[in-house]
């Protein structure tokens, strides 16, 4: 092999490819053996607004990146496609991506949209987040060959929502303490009846995060939770 070639080797480049998906929990239904309450919730919509997608070698640095920035209805089938881009082949550990603010969805990050049920009680909602939360992701070995390919999934989880703690690994998912803060009893719930419910009275757990102290605050905060990497894969998130 000549000098010439073996450059060109040591140089190669492979494609990694992005996708996102919702999973089953928001394009079909949260049944009711995931709610320790035995609610469950279907959504109507649920987008969210994302950005900053890119590859990142051991230091840090970007060397993928998929500009743009798009929004998904995580409720229509999937995998979403989110793009594409040449990088060197290789074997990496890290990527990124952000949900944030987007005019595309009006000044939001995510709205979630749908009906939860609980027993004979069922009420909608429509709820629109403005966070903004970037994840640092560890997908699934990820190896990108030379002159081929290979993807990461961005999943974003839909239960979360529900969760009954934000930093308590042994958190469930419940959904009456929600279904009873539709304090007109119009079979809606909305944001501002959220905000009048204080976490304190539900048994909710806060952790360290002492400034959330209404029902409207906690879900918020779980927006940043949503995020995942390859179905199950950890990232950290920077709120």
């Amino acid at each position: 092999m000549t000098l010439f070639s073996l450059f060109l080797v040591g140089c190669a480049n492979g494609t990694w490819t992005v996708n996102t998906w919702g999973e089953e929990y928001i394009e079909d239904t949260i049944p009711a053996e995931i709610f320790e309450d035995g609610c469950t919730v279907t959504y109507d919509s649920f987008e969210v607004a994302m950005s900053g997608v890119a590859l990142l070698d051991g230091d840090g640095t970007e060397v993928g990146v998929v500009d743009g920035e798009q929004v998904f209805d995580l409720t229509a089938a999937g995998p979403h496609d989110v793009g594409s881009a040449e990088v060197p082949a290789t074997h990496y550990a890290n990527a990124r991506y952000v949900i944030a603010p987007s005019d595309q969805l009006g000044g939001s990050s995510v709205v979630a949209a749908g009906t939860l049920t609980c027993g004979a009680d069922a009420v909608t909602f429509d709820w629109a987040f403005d966070t903004d939360t970037t994840y640092a992701c560890e997908p699934a070995d990820l190896t990108i060959p030379a002159g081929g390919e290979d993807s990461t999934q961005y999943t974003i989880h839909g239960d979360h929502l529900f969760y009954d703690g934000l930093e308590n690994e042994d958190a469930v998912v419940r959904g009456q303490a929600i279904a009873d803060a539709d304090a007109d009893a119009d079979g809606v719930v909305t944001l501002a009846e959220l905000e009048a419910v204080p976490v304190a009275t539900l048994g909710y757990q806060v952790g360290q995060y002492s400034e959330v102290t209404n029902l409207a605050q906690f879900v918020g905060f779980l927006t940043q939770t949503l995020g995942h990497v390859d179905g199950e894969g950890h990232c950290q998130v920077d709120l």
